[in-house]
């Protein structure tokens, strides 16, 4: 096992001791339904997907999709359950899917898990009573890397032939990334949202598992941070969920500059970035507390507005 992959496997466990803290407190919502499906029937567990309904519904409902986050090197479908399970009492079918993990996979291997899991949903949303055709994507920290790159690998036949998948078919109406960490060649960011200059040992350990042993040599390298696949595409509309106290809320403040450039250059058509402040929480939130913390009031008041983001997506198209 090289240093890079003790690394990996040693952030995991103290992310799964973490978890197992908020989840003993987590109170989930009620008057929803839970289904499990292998996405790939090949016995993995991590080839498995939840799909979640409020209970006693028949109508066909908009469809949101949720990719967990966990640095890449942690979690599967269960970690995001309680959020999932709130979007689902609103009146939303919702799905979010496991994939395999860094070190035992690199970056390539986990899009193509989820573009199977998206292949899947299309093919089985009109048996579940979703509606493919209005369509949410949404993802947090780690997935909110993954997600985005979902999304512009869907917009884009290049990124399609770099990472060897296809696109589904889904209309994905807008995206929304809760504290995402998108600029995977720069993890660590300074006071001015800059790359930081004293991690370089960390990017060093950390872009093999992701590339391999030569990153620079691996095509996907060069389209594989938000300032590259989304370069010179036009977006659905996009919504970023951040807080004062995020650990890696440098990522969400460099965004939130970026993406308003797109915007002004007509390649968004809307951009709304919910910042919560010290001054503006209910309790003391945390990186993806919404996630952690589903239902508590700040949680409860950025998925409704996420919500909302969605709806109103939805209505511009009609």
């Amino acid at each position: 096992m090289t240093f890079a992959e003790k690394v990996a496997r040693g952030m995991a466990r103290s992310m799964a001791k973490n978890d197992a803290k908020h989840k003993a407190g987590q109170t989930l919502p009620k008057g929803v339904d839970v289904e499990e499906y292998a996405y790939i029937d090949d016995g993995d567990n991590m080839h498995k997907l939840n799909v979640y309904r409020p209970s006693n519904t028949k109508n066909t409902l908009p469809l949101i999709i949720d990719i967990h986050g966990g640095a890449w090197v942690y979690g599967d479908k269960e970690l995001n359950k309680g959020m999932c399970m709130y979007y689902a009492s609103l009146g939303y079918c919702v799905a979010g899917m496991s994939y395999r993990l860094v070190p035992d996979v690199k970056l390539i291997d986990q899009v193509r898990d989820i573009f199977a899991s998206l292949h899947f949903i299309a093919k089985n949303a009109a048996i579940w009573g979703a509606d493919p055709s209005k369509v949410m994507l949404t993802g947090d920290s780690a997935g909110g890397h993954l997600s985005s790159l979902a999304l512009c690998i869907c917009l884009l036949k290049e990124l399609q032939r770099i990472y060897g998948v296809t696109p589904p078919e889904l209309d994905i109406k807008c995206l929304v990334m809760s504290h995402p960490v998108c600029e995977v060649h720069s993890i660590m960011r300074s006071k001015d949202f800059s790359p930081s200059k004293h991690f370089k040992w960390f990017q060093r350990t950390f872009e093999p598992l992701l590339f391999g042993d030569d990153p620079n040599s691996n095509e996907i390298y060069r389209y594989a941070s938000f300032t590259q696949y989304s370069r010179g595409l036009t977006l659905p509309p996009v919504m970023l969920i951040g807080c004062e106290r995020d650990v890696y809320g440098k990522h969400s403040r460099f965004l939130d500059i970026y993406i308003n450039n797109m915007v002004k250059e007509g390649r968004c058509p809307r951009f709304v970035f919910d910042y919560t402040s010290k001054e503006k929480e209910k309790d003391k939130l945390c990186h993806v507390f919404e996630v952690m913390y589903p239902m508590r009031e700040d949680s409860r008041r950025v998925l409704n507005a996420a919500a909302e983001f969605f709806q109103e997506a939805i209505r511009k198209e009609q």
